[in-house]
C-alpha cells in the first residue's frame, strides 16, 4: 500500500519546511511526495531542491499560477501511489496519520472509497474528533462535518475519475467528496493526526465571503436530492458562522457579528445558538465574558 501525497504551494516558502518535514518523518514509510509549485516567485524551488537532495521520494512540479484546484489534479495525474492524500503547504500531518489512514484501510478491506481522518488545531491533540453523526447518507455527512483536502485519503482510481472542479476557488473539496459520496462509500477514524495551522493568508481568509457561500449553495442544490432542509440550513448557518470566525481574527468585528447574526437567523434550531448569542453579546459588550478572546486574537 503505496501513499502519494499531493502538495500544491505559492509563495509559502517560509512555512514549507515544516509541512515537508511532517512528511518525512511518518512512521509509515511508503509514500511519495508530489510538490506542485504554482507559480512562485520567492524562494520555494530552492527549498523543494534541498530535500529532493536528501530524500527521492520527494518530486517536483511547476506550474504558472493556476490555483490549488489545477496543481492538485497535475499532481494527481503524476502520483504512482494506491492511495491519494492531501497536504497544504501551510499545515502538516502529525508522524501517524499516514499509519492511521493505512490502518483503517486495512480494517475496511481495503475497500476503494473516501477517507477521512480528525483534524487538530495549531497543535497535535490526543482528544478524539467529535464528528456530527446525525446525517441520514454520505452526502449529508460532508454537510454537516467541514472536511478539509488534507484530512482526506482516496483510492487512486477514484479520483482520477472525478478530479476537482477548476472553476471553483473555494469550497472545492466538499464539491468533490459529494461527487465521489455519489457513487463510493465514506470511511473515517476519530484520531486528530492532521493539523491545521491557523494564520491571516488561509484561503478562507483571502476569498470573498459571498464566492464561498455561492459554492456552497451550488454544491447544495446539486446534492438536493440527498440532503435535507434541516442539513441544508445547517450547512448554511456553519458556513456564515465560519466565515465570521476567520473575520474576527481579522479584526473586523463589524462585520463579522452581521455574519453570526445570520448564521443564528438561517437556523434557529442549530446546537450552537446558545454559544453564538453569547457571542453577539460579548461583542457588543453586553455580556461579559472571555468568549470573545476565543475567536480574537
Amino acid at each position: 500500500m503505496k501513499f502519494s501525497i499531493i502538495l500544491p504551494t505559492f509563495n509559502r516558502a517560509h512555512m514549507l519546511h515544516e509541512a515537508i518535514n511532517s512528511v518525512l518523518t511518518q512512521s509509515n514509510k511508503n509514500w511519495e511526495l508530489i510538490i506542485v509549485d504554482d507559480g512562485s516567485t520567492d524562494k520555494t524551488k530552492d527549498i523543494i531542491y534541498k530535500f529532493i537532495k536528501k530524500d527521492s521520494r520527494i518530486k517536483y512540479l511547476y506550474q504558472k499560477n493556476k490555483e490549488r484546484s489545477v496543481a492538485r489534479n497535475n499532481g494527481i495525474k503524476e502520483a504512482k501511489g494506491d492511495w491519494i492524500c492531501f497536504l497544504d503547504s501551510d499545515d502538516i500531518y502529525h508522524t501517524n496519520h499516514l499509519e492511521e489512514f493505512k490502518n483503517l484501510i486495512n480494517q475496511k478491506g481495503s475497500k476503494r472509497g473516501l477517507y477521512f481522518s480528525g483534524l487538530s488545531f495549531g497543535l497535535y491533540s490526543e482528544d478524539f474528533e467529535e464528528y456530527d453523526l446525525t446525517h441520514k447518507n454520505n452526502i449529508e455527512f460532508i454537510f454537516l462535518n467541514t472536511i478539509g483536502t488534507p484530512r482526506a485519503c482516496v483510492h487512486k482510481s477514484i479520483i482520477l475519475k472525478n478530479l476537482f472542479n477548476e472553476k471553483i476557488k473555494i469550497g472545492e473539496d466538499r464539491e468533490l467528496w459529494a461527487r465521489i459520496l455519489n457513487n463510493h462509500p465514506l470511511y473515517w477514524h476519530n484520531k486528530k493526526t492532521f493539523i491545521e495551522i491557523e494564520h491571516p493568508n488561509r484561503s478562507i481568509n483571502l476569498f470573498s465571503e459571498k464566492e464561498g457561500i455561492k459554492s456552497i449553495k451550488k454544491t447544495i442544490k446539486n446534492n438536493k436530492h440527498f440532503v435535507s432542509r434541516r442539513v441544508k440550513k445547517q450547512s448554511l448557518s456553519n458556513t456564515y458562522f465560519n466565515y465570521s470566525k476567520s473575520l474576527l481574527k481579522n479584526n473586523n468585528s463589524s462585520k463579522a457579528f452581521w455574519y453570526i447574526l445570520i448564521s443564528v437567523l438561517i437556523n434557529i434550531a442549530n446546537p450552537q445558538r446558545n454559544h453564538r448569542l453569547l457571542l453577539l453579546l460579548s461583542l457588543l459588550n453586553i455580556y461579559n465574558s472571555k468568549i470573545k478572546k476565543e475567536y480574537i486574537s
